[in-house]
């Protein structure tokens, strides 16, 4: 019972002060975008998509392989404080690698001085993963710590960009005011965990770095695989068409993760580290919680996507204005992306990771990921950006369905006909909203 109402106040704090987040560039992004344009706006994202592989590289997959570590050994702290250290020099050890591609890469990528500059202040932000300790905090389940950090780094980075690019050629300085920000929130944020969960760091051997990179090594493939589909659609696109039908791209794609973060990341980021817990405990309690709970979460997804696809051009035009009515269509397809994507995070990163399932899950997503990337090398030089969309939504629902089948052929069923009613779905929301209410007595 404490570890339901837990998992409620997790969800519940990070979720309103997730909201927040994602309010902030509804207030910074439609005035920008219309200084800017889409070009520049598509510039912007594509260096973005592109810096991805090196922050992916210096992740390494911790933000899941590290939570489920420390959820487990939480209160075992000799076990912390080692682990926090090796991850620690690991990443560091990934910048450098990171750094140095990225140096050899830019020169072959960038076409002017402006795209240059624009994809050397993108990168700085790879800083910021080496330093950020979220992963921790999700692990302790201390979720509200995430929540503000990334508050705070938002607004100030609202406020800035706010006061700073109020020209068209000024969009150059927006990453770098972001990269700056979140560098020093990461600064912050790690000070702060040290002290607050008494952190020290153990000498460890550089053995036992790279055995840890060894054994996380199927869950950073997975990450790779999954970008295959996802940021690679935007770098794919910037090959063959021009930064402008980028820009289209990447204005419903952004806003599409706007509200796919508002749902999915404070349930996710709370739902992980317990869900690991309760596989921990045994296999079967597990599995009840997380077939109890993904009704609920369909239900509610399913909802908001079909309201974003009737309010797409009103959502569009009065984000963007009329200069991007061209990211209508792609929206009004990429709608289905929450509701795919929220099942693939329980079947896959939830429920395949916490069960260790990391080689089955990393073959489902690198099948899906290379057929995304043959898919749209065809289908792009056709449809353009349309294709991209299309691409996105379809490898989303070749994982939901493979997943699911190879899920039950090792005896792992998530659903539950019977709790898909919706008389069962709304107790189970009404126990959720009861508990609450007990624990705020």
């Amino acid at each position: 019972m404490s570890n339901k109402r837990n998992l409620i106040k997790n969800i519940l704090s990070l979720g309103v002060v997730q909201i927040a987040n994602y309010l902030l560039p509804l207030i910074s992004v439609p005035i920008i975008v219309r200084i800017i344009g889409p070009a520049n706006y598509g510039i912007i994202n594509y260096y973005s998509s592109f810096v991805a592989y090196f922050v992916l590289l210096i992740n390494y997959g911790f933000e899941y392989s590290g939570t489920r570590f420390i959820a487990v050994e939480k209160d075992n702290i000799q076990k912390r404080n080692e682990h926090f250290t090796k991850i620690l020099i690991a990443k560091f050890l990934l910048f450098i690698v990171s750094l140095v591609l990225f140096a050899g890469s830019i020169i072959f990528i960038a076409k002017s001085n402006s795209e240059i500059q624009v994809a050397v202040y993108t990168y700085l932000i790879s800083i910021s993963w080496v330093l950020s300790p979220n992963w921790f905090y999700q692990g302790m389940q201390k979720l509200t710590n995430v929540a503000i950090f990334n508050f705070v780094s938002k607004l100030l980075y609202t406020i800035l960009i706010l006061l700073i690019v109020t020209q068209k050629a000024y969009f150059v300085w927006q990453p770098l005011i972001l990269s700056l920000i979140q560098i020093l929130v990461a600064v912050i944020s790690l000070i702060y965990a040290i002290k607050k969960f008494k952190i020290s760091f153990i000498k460890v051997t550089m053995r036992s770095v790279l055995d840890l990179l060894v054994s996380d090594r199927m869950i950073f493939f997975t990450m790779i695989a999954t970008n295959l589909y996802t940021d690679t659609n935007v770098v794919i696109l910037g090959l063959y068409e021009s930064k402008e039908h980028v820009g289209y791209f990447t204005a419903a794609w952004k806003f599409i993760l706007i509200f796919l973060m508002i749902i999915s990341l404070p349930l996710s980021q709370a739902l992980f580290p317990f869900i690991a817990e309760s596989f921990s405990k045994s296999k079967e309690r597990g599995i009840e919680i997380t077939r109890r709970i993904l009704p609920v979460i369909i239900y509610f997804t399913s909802i908001v996507s079909f309201t974003l696809f009737l309010l797409s051009r009103i959502l569009i035009t009065g984000f963007y204005g009329h200069q991007f009515d061209k990211s209508i269509v792609i929206f009004r397809i990429l709608t289905l992306v929450p509701i795919l994507s929220y099942i693939n995070t329980i079947l896959c990163l939830q429920t395949m990771v916490s069960l260790k399932m990391d080689k089955l899950l990393f073959r489902i997503v690198l099948g899906s990921g290379i057929f995304s990337v043959i898919f749209n090398l065809f289908v792009i030089r056709t449809y353009g950006y349309i294709g991209s969309a299309l691409s996105w939504v379809i490898t989303e629902v070749i994982i939901c369905f493979v997943s699911y089948y190879c899920l039950k052929r090792h005896d792992v069923e998530l659903f539950d006909a019977q709790l898909f009613s919706p008389k069962s779905v709304l107790n189970e929301v009404k126990t959720l909203m009861l508990n609450l209410k007990r624990k705020n007595a």
